[in-house]
């Protein structure tokens, strides 16, 4: 039991790109670097030390939640899924332009996680932002409240680091409110790998 006021001693979040929709012009995330993001993955929880008495979250999404997600089930961690939508939705929206196996390991980590979904009356949130900028901030604000100190909260973004003027709960907004709470922060940016 942790001695934090939490019974996790840490929580683990991710946040990033989907694997690259087919006909995306400038790419983020193509599928072909799906191993190498893995990799990454699995060596920074093995930095963090994440395993069974921690909590990892994350939005369940196609790319960077998915293979996050698998590398914390393999380190024994509990799972968290916030869903930005009901499921049926959020994989026709955010998993299957992938292919039927992203959508087989959205399943598998389904059965294996705590699932929960944004309330239908989020998505009349203030500045109109997205769900999915929504449940960004969602998962900061469970980590947060999971964590009780916000220095045992590590957060990974794979991201392009590109400027995307994305607003509130954005990815670069996502940065901004973790490294504000005193969070450990590490970027994998998909484009820089080999």
């Amino acid at each position: 039991m942790a001695s934090n006021g939490s019974h996790f001693n840490k929580v683990a979040i991710c946040s990033g790109h989907m694997i690259d929709a087919p006909k995306r012009e400038t790419p983020r995330f193509p599928i072909e670097k799906a191993e190498a993001v893995r990799a990454k993955i699995a060596q920074q929880l093995a930095q963090w030390e994440i395993g069974p008495r921690d909590l990892s979250i994350c939005g369940g999404a196609c790319g960077a939640d998915i293979l996050f997600a698998e590398e914390c089930v393999r380190r024994g961690a509990q799972i968290r899924l916030l869903l930005a939508q009901k499921v049926e939705d959020f994989v026709r929206a955010s998993v299957r332009h992938a292919g039927d196996d992203w959508v087989r390991r959205f399943d598998a980590l389904r059965a294996q996680a705590q699932v929960e979904i944004l309330p239908e009356e989020a998505g009349t949130a203030p500045n109109d932002i997205s769900i999915y900028a929504q449940t960004n901030l969602w998962i900061i604000e469970t980590a947060r409240v999971e964590a009780a100190d916000p220095r045992r909260i590590y957060a990974l973004l794979v991201w392009d680091e590109r400027p995307t003027g994305d607003g509130p709960g954005g990815t670069a907004d996502f940065q901004e409110k973790v490294c504000h709470l005193g969070a450990s922060l590490e970027i994998i940016n998909p484009t820089k790998l080999p």
